[in-house]
């Protein structure tokens, strides 16, 4: 039954994010930031049940006060670091080298794999929170220069390794609403 309604299914799921994401962004003070990303992560079958954190310094920030809770914020920040990194240089993370991880990955953003809002979602929900990542989805958005709150494939440094982690239904969502495009390393 699950698998005869995927489309309705992908689309609440879809609609949710967009929802999420769209609050996140309005209630944001971090500043403006023309390329921030917003990755919500909704569990799989429980879409009241959910995480966004932003790409970059502010969802840095705000992943690194999660952990510290009030404690240590070198140490959270020296913890959250030294994971992502061990996991991006993995195979399983896409294997990237240091470089590629804090300067110029593999794609044209410009940025290293560890500046995007997905290794950052992971370390939450993994690392922090203990869950399993095969029952999150994960929608990323950003704004679109009319200030619309839009749908955001992961990019070529996140697609070598979010599509295996995540549940399914996120690489379902991505074809949805990029098509192959969503998929291309």
């Amino acid at each position: 039954m699950y698998l005869d309604n995927l489309g309705e299914v992908t689309g609440n799921l879809f609609e949710r994010a967009q929802q999420i994401a769209t609050a996140k962004f309005q209630s944001d003070t971090s500043g403006k930031n023309s390329d921030k990303v917003c990755v919500v992560a909704i569990q799989a079958g429980n879409m009241d049940n959910y995480h966004a954190i932003f790409s970059g310094a502010p969802g840095y920030t705000e992943l690194t006060n999660i952990v510290s809770n009030g404690g240590n914020k070198k140490a959270a920040q020296e913890r959250i670091t030294n994971t992502i990194k061990e996991f991006l240089r993995s195979e399983e993370g896409g294997d990237f080298s240091d470089l590629q991880i804090t300067d110029h990955g593999f794609d044209m953003h410009g940025r290293g794999a560890m500046n995007c809002a997905e290794p950052k979602i992971f370390y939450l929900l993994k690392h922090q929170l203990n869950l399993s990542l095969k029952t999150w989805v994960i929608v990323p958005f950003n704004k679109n220069e009319t200030g619309i709150v839009i749908y955001n494939a992961p990019c070529k440094n996140c697609r070598r390794w979010v599509y295996k982690h995540f549940n399914f239904l996120s690489g379902l969502i991505a074809k949805q609403q990029k098509g192959a495009d969503a998929f291309e390393e």
